[in-house]
């Protein structure tokens, strides 16, 4: 995050949301396939009840109990999700500015600064981010009571 210039006054600067299920899945596939690499299949087949005994069903504990992490459960198959820093507080009005707007399928707010939403497929990504964040910094700038941490260094 450091390659990402200060800002000189409000904004939302985007990022592409990484699914750390998603990378570990990867990483999972990589291994199995270095590992068949690298034993024959004579030594393969000598190891084949421990390979066996390690679980390839990738799971996940939820309020509902534990559910396998398959492709058809997994968001990030089926959401274009990004995730927008602020340079300001994110009060209950973003949460209807941003949530209302068009092209927004999901929206959740992660921290007071931090948000992340889902584009509709039949959306640009960048024209809905840019009006999202235009309709944030014309909202902030219009109603100045709120107060960034930048804000608050000015006024000591």
């Amino acid at each position: 995050m450091n390659d990402i210039p200060k800002p000189s006054g409000y904004d939302v600067y985007w990022e592409k949301w990484i699914d750390a299920f998603e990378a570990e899945e990867e990483q999972f596939t990589e291994d199995l396939a270095e590992i068949e690499q690298v034993f024959t299949n004579e030594e393969i087949a000598e190891h084949e009840q421990i390979m066996q005994s390690v679980s390839h069903i990738r799971s996940i504990m939820t309020p509902f109990g534990v559910l396998p992490l398959t492709e058809q459960n997994m968001a990030s198959k089926y959401f274009k999700f990004w995730v927008g820093h602020s340079n300001f507080k994110l009060t209950k009005e973003f949460y209807d500015i941003i949530g209302k707007h068009p092209g927004i399928e999901t929206l959740d707010i992660l921290t007071p600064y931090r948000f992340r939403i889902a584009v509709g497929k039949l959306f640009v990504d960048r024209d809905v981010m840019t009006s999202v964040r235009d309709t944030m910094v014309r909202y902030i700038t219009t109603n100045k009571r709120h107060v960034t941490f930048n804000d608050n260094k000015k006024n000591q």
